[in-house]
């Protein structure tokens, strides 16, 4: 007796020998062959700090092509380790708070045939004494200009540097990190990385309504204390009487904060565009 396969069985069949040679099974569900990220390159600024390195690993892994950006000559390190393990990654040591550097940065790529699909302001300082930020009467105006130039100025530069290149191929996400201290009272931030913070909100909702129609959106991601880079500047007892203000009882993972980059890097968020999207375990609810 013959026994007819059902069409559906053999389009499954077809899919799983597809697929799976490509990739793991945890790899298809993530996402990676769900969307077009291996044809989409994502700048990440800060790429050597703790956050950076969670959101390059994660957008690696996602299939995205990525461009690293650091003051610091180890991104160079950290692009070869993703490319060992089969990613696709380039570093490029870059002044971000200079124009001349992010045009020659940008030229280059023009050269190069290589585009930015995806811009991750990721880039931010937040300078402390024994872990603790100076009052605003104490802060110097060079200390005040220093934090609004990296964490304001950088991503505006960076933003309208890459949009119009964004606006030509009719498609584009700007990732903006911002954080807890941009939208509430912070207990450990000063009032320049607070100001700088709040700053780049506004910004960001209104880029995001100029370059809308273009397919480009702008988001912000506001982070609350995280086991990683400005997070990781507190002490055991600062972390401890932190928690206390948490309602989740802990603080955030980079992991957590680079999950929510990828999901708004995705092809799948075009109505997204000029939100803020807290990731703070409760310790603010707008």
């Amino acid at each position: 007796m013959v026994i007819k396969v059902p069409e559906v069985s053999s389009y499954c069949f077809m899919r799983i020998a597809l697929i799976f040679p490509l990739g793991t099974a945890d790899d298809y569900f993530s996402g990676v062959w769900m969307t077009n990220t291996k044809n989409r390159t994502a700048l990440i600024t800060g790429a050597c700090g703790g956050l950076g390195t969670a959101i390059a690993e994660r957008l690696c892994r996602d299939g995205y092509r990525a461009l690293l950006l650091d003051m610091s000559e180890k991104v160079h390190a950290q692009a070869r380790a993703l490319n060992q393990r089969g990613f696709q990654a380039r570093g490029v040591v870059c002044d971000i708070t200079d124009e001349d550097e992010i045009k020659a940065l940008f030229d280059q790529l023009d050269a190069d045939a290589e585009s930015v699909d995806i811009l991750v302001n990721n880039a931010g300082i937040s300078p402390k004494i024994n872990g603790k930020s100076l009052t605003a009467e104490e802060v110097s105006l060079s200390e005040w200009q220093a934090v609004l130039t990296v964490n304001l100025t950088a991503p505006f530069l960076l933003s309208r540097t890459a949009s119009p290149r964004m606006r030509e191929r009719g498609w584009g996400r700007i990732i903006n990190m911002a954080s807890v201290a941009g939208r509430t009272r912070s207990m450990v931030s000063g009032a320049h990385y607070s100001a700088s913070k709040a700053g780049l909100i506004g910004f960001s909702r209104m880029f995001a309504s100029q370059v809308a129609k273009d397919g480009i959106t702008v988001n912000c991601i506001a982070p609350g204390t995280i086991d990683a880079g400005l997070g990781g500047q507190l002490d055991a007892h600062m972390t401890a009487n932190y928690k206390k203000n948490i309602p989740v009882g802990r603080i955030g993972e980079p992991e957590e904060v680079a999950a929510m980059v990828a999901y708004l890097a995705g092809e799948e968020t075009s109505f997204i565009t000029g939100a803020v999207f807290d990731i703070n375990g409760g310790y603010f609810m707008p």
